[in-house]
C-alpha cells in the first residue's frame, strides 16, 4: 500500500511492505504503501497505495496480485515531496477509491483467493512492524473504521532476516538485497516494487532453508 502517514524516520516518505503466507497450500501476500509525514504539515496520515502479492508458501511463487491506488480524503492534494519520492502523481490518486472502499475489495480478495477459508493458515510479512502496528490501525481509528483480523498479526521481514543472517539490515530492502546478493527490483519507496522485493528476498531466504514464524506479538 502506499500512504501519507505520520512519519516514523523523521518525516521521509516510505512504503509499508508486507507479505502473507497461507497453508495449504502456502500463498504469501505483499502489501507496501507510502506516505507523508506531519512534518509536511499533513496529519493524519493516509494510505495512497495498496499493493498485495500472493505467492505460493511453498514454492514462493506469485500466484495473483492485487493493486490498488487510493483516495486520500483529509489531505487529497499530495506533497511534492512524496510524488518525488514514491513516484505517485496527483493524478493516480484523483478519483480513486477511498480507503473504506479498498478495504472492502481486499476483502472480496481475500474471500476469492481462499484466504478466508479457516482451514487455511495465513500471516502477513512487512517490512517492519510500523506499518501494521501504527499506521494501518491509526488511520482506520481516525476514520471509524473497522481492521479486519487477518491485519492483526505479521512477520516482520527485518526481524527474519537478521535472525537467518545475523546482522539488522538498517536501511531495509536495500541491505537486505545487498546481503543476499540480490538485484533491488524496481523503484525505492514503490509499493508494487517493494513488495517484489520482499517476495524474492523470502524466497532466498526459504532456499537456504530459513523457516518464517511470526514476530508480532497478540493484539
Amino acid at each position: 500500500m502506499a500512504t501519507a502517514s505520520p512519519a516514523a524516520d523523521g518525516g521521509r516518505g516510505r512504503p509499508w511492505e508486507g507479505v502473507l503466507v497461507s497453508w495449504p497450500p502456502a500463498p504469501t501476500l505483499t502489501l507496501p504503501w507510502t506516505w507523508m509525514g506531519p512534518s509536511w504539515g499533513q496529519h493524519p496520515g493516509e494510505i495512497i497505495e495498496f499493493p498485495i502479492l500472493k505467492l505460493n508458501g511453498r514454492t514462493m511463487e506469485i500466484e495473483s496480485t492485487f493493486h490498488m491506488y487510493v483516495q486520500p480524503v483529509v489531505h487529497p492534494q499530495l506533497t511534492p515531496f512524496c510524488t518525488e519520492l514514491t513516484g505517485i502523481i496527483q493524478a493516480m490518486v484523483d478519483g480513486q477509491p477511498s480507503l473504506q472502499q479498498v478495504l472492502e475489495r481486499v476483502d472480496e480478495w481475500m474471500a476469492k483467493e481462499g484466504l478466508l477459508d479457516p482451514n487455511v493458515k495465513s500471516i502477513f510479512v512487512t517490512c517492519g512492524d510500523w506499518d501494521l502496528k501504527v499506521m494501518l490501525p491509526g488511520q482506520c481509528q481516525y476514520l471509524g473504521l473497522p481492521v479486519a483480523d487477518y491485519f492483526k498479526q505479521w512477520i516482520n521481514l527485518k526481524k527474519a532476516y537478521s535472525f537467518a543472517m545475523g546482522c539488522w539490515p538498517k536501511n531495509g530492502l536495500l541491505d537486505m538485497n545487498k546481503g543476499l546478493s540480490l538485484q533491488h527490483i524496481g523503484r525505492p519507496h514503490s509499493g508494487i516494487d517493494d513488495c517484489k522485493n520482499i517476495a524474492n528476498i523470502m524466497k532466498t531466504l526459504a532456499y537456504r532453508g530459513f523457516i518464517f514464524k511470526q514476530t508480532s506479538k497478540p493484539f
